[in-house]
């Protein structure tokens, strides 16, 4: 992994412009206050990949909502065991 970009929310601020430009080449910024991340500034690469990530997360499906057939198998299974 690169070497990450960290600068204190001060510096941020005060040449925000200066970022603007680095982080297209950084890919990602990270923002501290008193040595700690307090958050981060992507580039437009970055962010379409964060959300893209987002898309990717599991979705949650109510037990209720779940079909019989696959009710049946998650009731049948066995703790270990591999489907086939």
């Amino acid at each position: 992994m690169a070497h990450v970009l960290k600068v204190s929310a001060t510096e941020f601020a005060r040449r925000f412009t200066t970022f603007r430009e680095r982080v297209q080449s950084a890919g990602v910024i990270e923002i501290t206050a008193h040595d700690r991340t307090i958050g981060g500034f992507l580039s437009a690469s970055e962010l379409t990949r964060y959300h893209e990530m987002k898309k990717r997360e599991r979705e949650v499906i109510p037990a209720a909502e779940i079909d019989d057939a696959t009710m049946a198998l998650i009731m049948n299974s066995e703790y270990g065991k591999a489907s086939e």
